[in-house]
């Protein structure tokens, strides 16, 4: 009978192991001001006292879980991941401090100490904020997506702060949702109609593979345009596809994104402008999430003063008038929850997320459940 039962636990552990096809890895990434050891220690440690607490309250979620783990194919990750880009500013960081320094002697102390707290809270915001330096962050984010598809597993992102730009950037320049015809017509291309009717059976792709193919590319205005050299855009057309694989996210691994105490609104208001043609990118992102079963929170402390909330949470129904696309109802969602209040003083609650831990992990379950509710009128 012992025998029998070892028999029966031994079969039903090996049967949960092979249920579950993967992991489910969170990639958190660092914010503003993380370009010194101290700053940086910080945002590891943080996060390393965050994520189990993470865990724990979404196991104990019976929605969330569920929909993560898809029914128990996935397992969630005790062990965070990390993007860090902290290290790639440190230069204009110490230049920075230079050219303040001068100031010591002649500048009141108020003003120097308000110089160089807005510069080291602002500079890597800005910086990063910019795409040139924007691109190799990316290029590192993708290398972690490409590993977790490799390995059949999926990945959450978890930006915090400036760390949110990432998060949005990845969306609107990663995600395949171009059809190189549709494009083209958007961009009254003449002369060259051929070559993209050529292009018609190759795969949906992203704008970032548009841009490294040399098919695409930004004119002085800020609109996208096709590439004059013909030689180029041809050789780009015929290997889009080697482009996409390498370049664009890869299908059914990005779950979702949590962005929190998020300026994105500040620094990116300029991309709802309807004469930028990354305005229509984004309507496709928001159909391509639906559609694909991924979750896009923005969540912010109340009284977190650079966390600016999103005016208006949309339904499904509001959101396929909006944009004007046929959108299937796939369980994917975008919310916004910043009305909850850190335990902490305001002057402290941009950065108190990860030290409060079970409130804040409460708030995104909860982000999450109210989210995905709303959104589907249930």
């Amino acid at each position: 009978m012992r025998k029998f039962l070892l028999f029966i636990l031994l079969f039903a552990s090996l049967t949960n192991t092979c249920y579950a096809q993967g992991k489910i890895n969170f990639i958190y990434i660092n914010g503003s001001n993380t370009n010194d050891e101290k700053q940086k220690n910080w945002f590891f440690s943080g996060v390393e006292k965050f994520h189990p607490i993470f865990v724990k309250k979404i196991l104990g979620d019976d929605f969330m879980s569920k929909n993560l783990a898809q029914e128990g194919k996935y397992t969630i990750s005790n062990e965070p991941n990390y993007l860090f880009w902290g290290d790639l500013t440190k230069y204009e960081i110490e230049r920075l401090n230079k050219d303040i320094n001068i100031l010591k002697r002649t500048s009141p102390r108020l003003a120097q100490f308000t110089r160089r707290f807005i510069s080291m809270c602002f500079h890597d915001a800005i910086w990063i904020s910019k795409f040139p330096n924007m691109m190799p962050v990316l290029d590192m984010l993708q290398e972690q997506i490409l590993e977790a598809d490799k390995n059949g597993d999926k990945v959450v992102l978890m930006g915090y702060s400036a760390g949110t730009f990432v998060t949005y950037q990845y969306f609107l320049t990663k995600l395949p949702v171009i059809e190189i015809k549709k494009i083209v017509e958007q961009l009254n291309v003449t002369g060259k109609q051929d070559e993209f009717d050529k292009s018609t059976k190759c795969k949906n792709t992203c704008l970032d593979a548009l841009f490294r193919a040399d098919i695409l590319t930004y004119n002085l205005t800020g609109r996208l345009v096709a590439n004059p050299n013909d030689n180029l855009l041809k050789q780009g057309l015929a290997n889009i596809d080697n482009y996409t694989d390498k370049y664009c996210a890869p299908k059914d691994t990005i779950k979702g994104v949590v962005n929190y105490a998020s300026p994105i609104a500040l620094f990116y208001s300029d991309l709802a402008d309807p004469k930028y043609k990354t305005e229509q990118i984004s309507t496709l992102a928001y159909k391509y999430l639906i559609e694909n079963n991924i979750f896009f929170l923005n969540v912010n402390y109340a009284d977190d003063p650079l966390g600016i909330p999103v005016s208006k949470n949309l339904t499904f129904e509001e959101t396929k008038n909006i944009t004007n696309l046929p959108i299937a109802k796939g369980g994917g969602f975008y919310y916004d929850k910043s009305d909850i209040a850190s335990p902490r003083p305001f002057f402290l609650a941009h950065t108190s997320y990860w030290a409060t831990a079970k409130k804040f992990s409460d708030t995104i379950i909860k982000a999450y459940n109210e989210g995905y509710s709303y959104f589907y009128n249930y």
